[in-house]
């Protein structure tokens, strides 16, 4: 797709000649094939980032710009031009959790995104689990304030067991003859990992079998291809994903699944992949809620369902152009929107942001920027960042993780804590600086192997250090690897292998990152989202204690020389 760009600087134009060739030529063949080619845009896992932000998770120190919803518009503005121009079809579709996450999308309770959304003319969105963190009369007021159908075919009203009247269980489209029929449908898991309040009342029926009645449903009213649009998603390692399913493992697959964050199943069901495989019949898939990103498509190798997300977070926007036989209405493939696949990475100076969607989401900034000013409370001192022990941010941040769970233990990786705070007053901008990444906390039943595993990996090798609440620990690192901690008392006691402790930390952590791959194992009736991003909670504790004054205390200690306590010597790596 042509980049939008407000100069160019002429020694470029070799490099943009070449971007532009490699980009999809949409009316440069005007030969008729006898396909049709049908652009689908999606996105999934939007999060509230429709405003324009710096990509930290590309580079912390000199993130690239992104263009939010501006340039994501001005994408999509090009693409429906060009394939108007070429005689192409273009459907433009959300797959759930389009608000939570961002200070302008959680203080409009997702009124700013809807707005949007409305604005560049979507198609139709399925719900996503995050859509119920503000309770399910806010679903549907979001649903019913929408000029496109919400479509979902699994949330029924717990009492009657039909659908709720603010939703559409599926889609017929005719598109230029071919009858494609839509099934959209949100994990199950919704019911686990929202406040009890926020879905009550509300019943998420199993997946394949009402994957299974809609495919048939359309299929009998004369479907020639059918699309899930579905929240749940694909695994992060396909490979693991395919293997578990091929060699069935009962150890793996039997009762509750293990948990989205970082595994290759999701917590009360069935991943897309899974989905897929077991329930045929369904010619191509947009999925979202795992996070991970596909360049190409996952096509199950029996089936032939073709599957696509994206990375979400308002990162980028999916675009696949799928080749539909005009006389047999049969899918027979895809191309991709580059000669890097089907995600399209929203780079402000690459895709330039469209001034009508600007002005839609201004005022919402604005707002949002006018709350990033209010005062929450103070700090008596200055609050500096630097090894674990010495840490008074990281010990300002996982204090408020325990005090806003009530948990036993929490922990935070350093390079989450983006900036050092000031003395006196302290206002949501400046913890937005500490915490820019809208990480959710998960609340985590983990037992005491697991909790020392975490630690005593963090004192592995050179490793950096972890900031951890709730625990008084040292180390001695002239002991050997994963053996180092001398003393560790949790919530006032030494430390029991076996008790299980409530912990807390973020989702970024419970998915494997900063080196802890061995959380992705814990099972998912065990991992619950709590709807609530750090920064929440650490804006209520300076609500509720300020002045704050953080001290260095014994929480991480290093004690060379000291004897090990009798009570550490239990083994605990499993």
């Amino acid at each position: 797709m042509t980049m939008m760009r407000k100069s160019v600087n002429p020694l470029l134009l070799p490099a943009l000649l070449l971007l532009v060739l490699a980009a999809p030529a949409i009316a440069a063949d005007k030969q008729d094939d006898g396909l049709m080619r049908l652009h689908i845009l999606w996105t999934n896992d939007v999060h509230g980032h429709i405003a324009p932000e710096p990509a930290r998770f590309m580079n912390p120190a000199f993130p690239p710009p992104l263009g939010g919803a501006p340039s994501a518009a001005r994408y999509i503005k090009d693409v429906r031009r060009q394939a108007e121009e070429a005689g192409e079809p273009v459907l433009l579709v959300d797959v759930g959790d389009m608000w939570q996450g961002t200070p302008i999308g959680t203080m409009t309770k997702g009124t700013s995104v809807i707005d949007y959304f409305n604005s560049i003319g979507y198609d139709f969105a399925v719900p996503g689990n995050h859509e119920f963190d503000k309770g399910a009369d806010n679903v549907e007021r979001l649903a019913r304030m929408s000029n496109f159908p919400w479509v979902c075919c699994n949330l029924l009203d717990e009492k009657t067991g039909e659908i709720l009247d603010y939703l559409e269980p599926y889609m017929m489209l005719d598109i230029e003859g071919v009858k494609i029929g839509v099934v959209g449908i949100l994990t199950p898991a919704t019911k686990s990992m929202s406040f009890p309040e926020n879905v009550a009342g509300l019943e998420f029926a199993p997946m394949p079998e009402k994957v299974s009645e809609y495919r048939d449903l359309l299929l009998a009213k004369g479907a020639d291809l059918i699309f899930l649009a579905i929240h749940e998603g694909l695994p992060y390692d396909p490979d693991k994903g395919w293997k578990r399913i091929v060699e069935d493992n009962a150890a793996a697959t039997a009762g509750e699944q293990q948990g989205t964050f970082g595994s290759n199943h999701s917590d009360h069901g069935m991943n897309l992949m899974e989905l897929v495989h077991e329930v045929p019949g369904i010619d191509f898939a947009v999925g979202g809620h795992t996070h991970r990103g596909y360049h190409h498509p996952w096509i199950d190798p029996v089936n032939h369902t073709m599957c696509f997300e994206t990375f979400g977070n308002g990162s980028s926007i999916g675009h696949v152009i799928l080749l539909i036989d005009r006389q047999s209405k049969t899918l027979m493939g895809y191309e991709g929107a580059h000669d890097r696949g089907t995600l399209i990475t929203l780079f402000e100076d690459e895709i330039w942001p469209d001034a009508e969607t600007t002005a839609v989401i201004e005022p919402y900034m604005e707002e949002t920027e006018r709350a990033m000013s209010r005062v929450l409370g103070s700090s008596a001192i200055p609050l500096g960042r630097g090894g674990p022990g010495a840490n008074l941010v990281g010990n300002m941040v996982t204090d408020a993780m325990i005090d806003y769970f009530d948990a036993d233990f929490s922990f935070q990786n350093l390079g989450g804590l983006r900036a050092d705070l000031p003395a006196g007053d302290l206002t949501s901008r400046d913890i937005f600086g500490v915490l820019p990444f809208g990480n959710e906390l998960v609340v985590v039943e983990m037992d005491g192997r697991m909790v020392r595993r975490i630690i005593e990996r963090k004192l592995a090798g050179r490793s950096g250090g972890l900031c951890i609440g709730g625990a008084e620990m040292s180390f001695d690192k002239t002991r050997a690897d994963y053996d180092r901690v001398v003393k560790l008392e949790i919530a006032g006691e030494p430390w029991d292998p076996n008790r299980v402790y409530k912990v807390v930390c973020t989702s970024f952590l419970i998915e494997g990152n900063s080196g802890l791959d061995f959380l992705t194992g814990i099972k998912g009736p065990k991992v619950a989202p709590t709807g609530i991003i750090t920064a929440e909670a650490v804006e209520r504790y300076l609500q509720k204690h300020s002045p704050i004054r953080p001290q260095v205390d014994q929480r991480w200690v290093e004690a060379t020389g000291t004897p090990q306590a009798p009570y550490l010597a239990a083994k605990y790596l499993h």
